[in-house]
């Protein structure tokens, strides 16, 4: 464990590295000291409904008894501190791995609370791949080797969601997991409302990039947004740095860069670092909220 953080730790560094080496920080300063506070703040906001559409969609993937039901304030609490989190795991994972084992550790529904988070997981990147082929045919100068990487994360999501219907695993520690994971044939409704719900969750997270895109006065085409920003998003998931660090600027990097001043691109990515932070500080704070006083 400790050997793979150091690799992911080290892959982020040394890409951060080459990245003060190559690209004139003074220019990036620069950018940050222009940059427009409004649009910064309209990403923050965008974020808070990133959350309240999280816990949206958590609500309608946890399948329980009734009477074993959190409230949705509670799962609304989760789903916040869990941002606390994310910023030691890639992609969401930290957050993903919190709310999880948390609500199913309190409510005593463990099998059906990380299986509906990893349910929620997979739709989210789904809807990424959807994103990037509806905007497509509508985009310029988008790398052969972007497209093929979707490929091949499409095929591989679409196979992994039919077994995951579909696993035979019926005993041992896996087993009442699959058993949830099949359960969710009987709920396509939760499953259709969860995957629009994980849909509109990547719309939102490209409004996010847009904003700080303008904070720094970085103009970028739609089309643009929603090819390169799913792709970023989905090389990040991959768990080869330290919370996508470094990988995240270089892959937008050479997605945009015919389009988008390179230390304007880097600019915003910090902003876009300070959003994360202020969402972290927000879980932190949320994190000693007292659960009694929860009642919606």
């Amino acid at each position: 464990m400790k050997i793979k953080f150091a690799i992911k730790l080290a892959v982020s560094v040394l890409l951060v590295v080459l990245i003060l080496w190559k690209f004139p920080v003074e220019d990036i300063i620069a950018n940050l000291r222009n940059a427009k506070l409004g649009w910064v703040l309209l990403s923050f906001l965008l974020g808070e409904l990133i959350i309240l559409n999280q816990a949206f969609r958590w609500y309608y993937l946890l399948i329980v008894p009734k009477e074993q039901k959190p409230k949705f304030a509670m799962l609304l609490k989760y789903t916040v501190v869990g941002y606390l989190f994310n910023l030691f795991a890639p992609g969401g994972v930290g957050a993903d791995a919190y709310r999880s084992v948390a609500l199913g550790k309190a409510h005593n529904v463990m099998a059906s609370s990380v299986a509906s988070v990893f349910v929620a997981r997979i739709f989210g990147l789904v809807a990424l791949c959807l994103l990037f082929w509806l905007a497509l045919p509508y985009s310029e100068q988008v790398p052969e080797q972007a497209v093929w990487f979707v490929a091949a994360a499409t095929l591989f999501l679409f196979v992994f969601c039919l077994c995951i219907l579909f696993n035979p695993f019926k005993t041992g520690k896996f087993g009442v997991f699959a058993e949830k994971l099949r359960s969710y044939r009987n709920y396509p409704l939760s499953l259709l409302a969860a995957f629009f719900g994980s849909l509109l969750m990547q719309i939102l997270s490209v409004l996010m990039y847009f904003a700080v895109f303008e904070a720094v006065g970085a103009s970028i085409s739609w089309t643009l947004l929603f090819t390169a920003i799913p792709v970023a998003i989905l090389i990040t998931a991959i768990p080869i740095s330290f919370n996508g660090i470094g990988v995240r600027e270089w892959t937008l990097l050479s997605l945009t860069a015919y389009a988008i001043d390179s230390e304007q691109l880097l600019a915003s990515m910090l902003l876009g670092y300070a959003v994360v932070i202020l969402q972290a500080v927000q879980g932190a704070i949320f994190l000693h909220y007292p659960h009694d006083r929860i009642r919606v």
